[in-house]
């Protein structure tokens, strides 16, 4: 499907199956953070084309002309015919090492009916066969895989348990932490770059502390005092040109939030956030979530 150079330019508010290509494309290149892709040039594609062309040295004009799809050429790969039909199987929304994860996915599974084997996190046959039944029905390519395409539908039409339908105790924790002074009174997540940990800590009592994970060079994360403004569990971040889940969204300060993070369980401390303060335990995540309300205080030092 590679367009020939005799083919017109692409262009905004075009409709065309060579759109297909171009926005596969430009999602291998991370570009463009879409899990479907059409026949429309939209003003998404367009941002995404521009951000190629400044990023290449090219003219921003957001119109594919030879010298733009050449340089999209080379960082990206061949479609398969499944990713421009939408079929291709993505990663799993979070891992099914996540135990705390895989118990809220049988949860809902549950209530659809399909799956009926104990809430235990464990990866067993009988959960991969209610995902596969589970994709199934809702239109997708057989798989035992819980990806994106997967797992939206099936949160919109199930209800997100609560931590103590899944678990009988609150997360353990052995770790400590020198806690800042402005984290001794009221409700307060307190952070600590330094120690690499965050606390919640309740009229000045601790009631867990886990390691955490914070920026890259060059994100560093904000320090100082915020108020959470804004709590999601189900975000998937779109900012830095590809779709990343950031289940248990704590936000404090602008896009930063506490969340938790699936790179951060696979890689440790290697790589790193964009500012978020993330937890690498979806267990942990999900409790801390039900515990914090907006409005209460967030304290990285």
């Amino acid at each position: 499907m590679t367009p020939e150079s005799s083919e017109p330019e692409l262009r905004f508010r075009m409709r065309s199956p060579r759109v297909r290509e171009l926005q596969v494309r430009l999602r291998h290149a991370k570009y463009l953070a879409v899990d479907n892709v059409d026949d429309r040039f939209g003003a998404l594609t367009r941002e995404g084309v521009q951000k190629l062309q400044r990023d290449s040295g090219l003219p921003v004009t957001g119109v594919v002309d030879s010298a733009t799809w050449n340089v999209l050429l080379e960082r990206s790969h061949p479609p398969t015919e499944a990713e421009l039909n939408n079929r291709d199987i993505g990663p799993w929304f979070t891992s099914p090492q996540q135990q705390g994860y895989v118990r809220e996915l049988q949860h809902r599974l549950r209530q659809t009916g399909l799956y009926r084997g104990p809430l235990d996190g464990t990866f067993d046959d009988v959960t991969r066969h209610a995902i596969e039944a589970w994709r199934s029905r809702v239109g997708l390519a057989p798989s035992d895989v819980m990806d994106e395409r997967a797992w939206v539908p099936l949160v919109q039409r199930t209800r997100n348990p609560r931590y103590a339908d899944l678990f009988d105790a609150p997360p353990a924790s052995a770790l400590t932490q020198a806690l800042d002074a402005r984290c001794a009174q009221g409700k307060v997540i307190c952070i600590s770059r330094r120690q690499r940990v965050m606390s919640w800590v309740v009229d000045g009592e601790v009631k867990f502390t886990r390691e955490a994970r914070f920026a890259r060079p060059g994100w560093e994360s904000p320090e100082g005092e915020f108020r959470i403004w804004y709590k999601n569990s189900d975000t998937i971040s779109k900012i830095f040109g590809e779709r990343t889940p950031m289940p248990y969204a704590i936000f404090y300060e602008g896009n930063v939030a506490v969340h938790f993070s699936q790179d951060f369980a696979d890689k440790g401390y290697e790589s790193g956030s964009h500012g978020c303060s993330q937890l690498r335990d979806y267990q942990v995540a999900k409790w801390l979530y039900e515990q914090v309300k907006v409005g209460d205080r967030v304290v990285v030092y």
